[in-house]
């Protein structure tokens, strides 16, 4: 299924003729150098048109006559390929520069061969190079040229292309040139000796197989530049009935193309990749519908890429996933705080303003858990895809693969959203966290957001990003290192420098168990999952993280208010208390009666403390992970909570301190 939605997504991009996908024959290539040549075939000069991309200069991308797989020996492109090919010259470590004269002559070939017979000037241009470039004499010393052929060759990606002195475009962009091209394309597929068979791609009978698939899957993550392969049967062990490399999987030559060519235009794209997703990466189209317009399928892939990368993805460190992990030397993990809301413009396109209105809507009911109605949601029947590959030098592995409904998508991810809304005290605006903000909260924080970012573990980031899918149980690995790390901190006080940090991780802790409770049918502790305070949920270890916040409160009162103490009995008393109660509540008990004995409110504080031990027969001895991540709800919901107002005789004065504003519920059902 994966291979024919690509297939299908390729015969669509190629009847767009805004979509850059490249016909058969041509493909998208990287192009850093322009040999510029007059008509007697002498270089002029070479233009060096790459581009400053950040810290990096990156090459440009091209349509090209096709540059398929180069797996070993020789083998020349045509009007487009690296140095060693169209200059015949090399990298060497002793010298700098070496001469590769087999590559060059078969290169020289293969244009004189298609060329020869033209009469166009571009062509003869190119077959006038082929007859007077010397590699040998270029590469010495004295030559005019020879400081640029050394910056060529210590280029990685070194690919030139020809343009004509005084011409406007390339060689390659040469209508007349491409004829000859085409007909030899033309004349190899007529010529040879295909074998003929059912393709399980379209379906199609007595179609020419692909011995092997031409064309390389580039930009994976861990795969090799040149590209990898995702079909490949290059073992014995792989190779069933007598059948050889890919004749054990019989596709089509187009279909072997086109497959291909789709899923690198995906990885390519902006809008059809999200960014990196721990050791993955992660491409989503949706199927356009006959009679579909195209602003429904830009609504539908919108929508999806806005979710993760827009304005739930704006956050700087979710941003800086795309950067080169060289970029990250001086950031700091205090740097996660969101910035202000941006607009989607950036991946929509200004030009249509009704489709960015649509999607911001679309998000903010998403958020929500709001009605959608069917002209809300168009082509809500149209399948939508995500897939997840991962790269072993030249091969590639499907980390996973998701296909259904667009509606089913927009459900799953309001199910997401949720389940993780969380209160949090502020002017904070609406939001969800990152899912590589949530990673983050899985590693020790040391504020270098570079060395933290390295210690993620990259099965469960993708374990989870495939849980907010499929609406299943989220990782249990994710959130017991988020409990136990939290355990080890102490950071679950939604005040402060770790404000965020603690809104983070109540967030996913509250997630998995609400998911537990639902799948398992378990509604034990349903009452305390809840975005804000639950006065009212029984829960022992919710009730036992409320008494711990408050006797925090009692504490600071005592000594005057917060940012008096050098530390509290967070920390000290936090991760013994959330683990083994029954060892530690007596002494901060008795501790606290000291403390309301000083405070001016310490009778509200008794109050406080008899009320919530109403519901606790006896401190337990122990409380296993889940019940801790309950504990850590509790005293993070009791912390962030500002009591209601009330008569001066009968309350408790509100919760000050750093509460002033009142909680505002992001992301809430």
């Amino acid at each position: 299924m994966i291979v024919q939605s690509l297939y299908e997504r390729y015969e669509q991009l190629l009847q767009d003729k805004n979509s850059g996908m490249s016909k058969p024959g041509y493909s998208s290539d990287k192009v850093s150098f322009v040999l510029e040549i007059d008509e007697d075939g002498e270089v002029r000069k070479i233009v060096d048109i790459r581009v400053q991309q950040g810290k990096k200069v990156v090459p440009l991308r091209m349509k090209v006559p096709e540059h398929p797989v180069r797996t070993s020996g020789i083998k020349p492109f045509f009007l487009s390929d690296k140095a060693e090919y169209v200059l015949g010259i090399r990298a060497d470590k002793t010298n700098g520069i070496e001469v590769s004269p087999a590559k060059y002559a078969s290169s020289a070939d293969l244009h004189k061969r298609l060329l020869n017979a033209s009469h166009e000037p571009e062509a003869r241009a190119i077959v006038a190079f082929y007859e007077k470039w010397n590699p040998q004499a270029m590469i010495l010393p004295d030559s005019a040229l020879h400081a640029e052929l050394l910056r060529i060759v210590g280029t990685t990606d070194n690919n030139l292309v020809f343009q004509l002195a005084g011409a406007e475009r390339y060689i390659h962009e040469s209508p007349e040139v491409l004829r000859e091209w085409d007909s030899a394309i033309a004349q190899a597929e007529a010529g040879s000796e295909a074998i003929l068979g059912n393709c399980l791609v379209t379906g199609l009978e007595n179609q020419p197989i692909a011995k092997v698939h031409k064309v390389n899957i580039k930009g994976v993550l861990n795969a090799q530049s040149s590209g990898a392969s995702i079909v490949s049967f290059n073992f014995a062990s792989l190779e069933s009935y007598g059948k050889k490399q890919s004749y054990n999987a019989p596709f089509s030559e187009a279909a072997s193309v086109g497959y291909a060519k789709a899923l690198n235009h995906l990885i390519l794209s902006e809008r059809n990749r999200l960014r990196r997703m721990g050791d993955m990466t992660v491409v989503f189209w949706a199927q356009r519908l006959p009679g579909e317009a195209e602003a429904e399928w830009d609504l539908q892939e919108g929508l999806f890429g806005a979710f993760f990368d827009g304005p739930f993805g704006a956050s700087s460190a979710g941003s800086e996933q795309v950067r080169p992990e060289s970029d990250h030397s001086a950031e700091s993990a205090a740097e996660m705080e969101e910035p202000p809301a941006e607009p989607i413009e950036a991946s929509v396109g200004e030009e249509n303003r009704e489709l960015t209105r649509q999607i911001e809507d679309l998000l903010g009911r998403v958020k929500n858990a709001d009605t959608v109605t069917a002209d809300m949601l168009p082509a809500k029947d149209a399948s939508f895809y995500v897939l997840g590959l991962s790269g072993n030098n030249a091969r590639l592995a499907v980390r996973f693969f998701w296909q259904s409904s667009f509606e089913e998508l927009f459900q799953k991810l309001s199910l997401y959203a949720s389940d993780m809304a969380m209160g949090r005290p502020g002017n904070h605006r609406a939001d969800l966290p990152t899912l590589f903000n949530i990673m983050l909260q899985t590693v020790r924080q040391t504020g270098d957001l570079s060395k933290m970012r390295q210690n993620i573990s990259g099965s469960m980031e993708s374990e989870w990003f495939r849980a907010m899918l499929g609406g299943g149980l989220l990782p249990y690995s994710v959130f017991s290192a988020v409990v136990n790390r939290a355990r080890i901190d102490g950071q679950m006080s939604p005040y402060g420098e770790q404000g965020r940090s603690a809104w983070i991780r109540a967030s996913v802790i509250k997630a998995y168990l609400v998911r537990y409770a639902r799948i398992h049918q378990q509604n034990e502790f349903k009452e305390a999952l809840t975005p804000m305070l639950n006065e009212e949920a029984q829960s022992v270890a919710y009730r036992l993280g409320r008494l711990f916040a408050v006797l925090e409160r009692a504490q600071t009162d005592a000594a005057g208010g917060p940012g008096r103490l050098n530390a509290t009995i967070k920390d000290r008393y936090f991760g013994s208390a959330s683990a083994t109660p029954a060892a530690v509540f007596p002494i901060l008990l008795r501790l606290a009666q000291h403390h309301m004995a000083k405070a001016e409110y310490g009778r509200f504080r008794d109050r406080d403390i008899a009320g919530i031990l109403q519901g606790v027969d006896a401190f337990p001895n122990h409380l296993d992970l889940k019940q801790q991540g309950l504990f850590m709800l509790g005293y993070y919901h009791q912390t962030a909570y500002r009591a209601p107002a009330k008569t001066e005789e009968t309350s408790a004065p509100t919760v000050e301190s750093e509460a002033s504003a009142t909680i505002e519920t992001e992301a809430a059902k």
